[in-house]
């Protein structure tokens, strides 16, 4: 007899979201910043060197991680499945002394901006921008669900097409 398996949290969250037939291969990122979100893909020249991006990647297959990144490239922080935290930085500071926060699952995502904003002492606007492959963002952007979710880090959703293979 075949053992029953327990749904992957990837697989959770997508349940959560009420996305459970989303196509195989599906990805969907959620992209937030201390700077207009267009400043990223379009107006490059108006980002300072403190800049963050911070965006989260869930693929349909399983697994997730989430990229912090400055601007200025003086750190890159990766949270990914199973509590493994990733830090790279030439200053011994953002190796060693900061307190960066653990992202346990990706159901704390939402909780994880607070988090960066007490540790790093910056404030992220209440946006978030959805992309996504093999789904429409638009439809995404606009999901009750992943609107709840998102309360609090984001009051407002917008989306876009492109979104780098996880």
């Amino acid at each position: 007899m075949p053992e029953t398996q327990t749904p992957s949290e990837t697989a959770q969250w997508f349940a959560m979201l009420g996305l459970g037939d989303v196509p195989h291969y599906s990805v969907i990122s959620i992209t937030l910043s201390n700077e207009p979100i267009e400043h990223w893909f379009y107006k490059r020249n108006r980002l300072r060197p403190e800049s963050l991006k911070l965006e989260l990647l869930v693929p349909s297959t399983g697994g997730w991680r989430v990229d912090l990144a400055r601007h200025d490239k003086l750190f890159q922080t990766q949270w990914r499945l199973g509590d493994d935290l990733r830090v790279e930085s030439q200053q011994l500071r953002y190796l060693k002394l900061v307190e960066w926060p653990r992202l346990l699952s990706v159901m704390d995502f939402p909780q994880l901006i607070g988090s960066l904003e007490r540790t790093l002492q910056v404030s992220f606007l209440p946006h978030a921008d959805i992309g996504a492959r093999l789904l429409e963002p638009e439809t995404l952007a606009s999901n009750p669900q992943l609107r709840q979710w998102l309360t609090p880090c984001a009051s407002s959703l917008g989306w876009n097409r492109k979104v780098q293979p996880g």
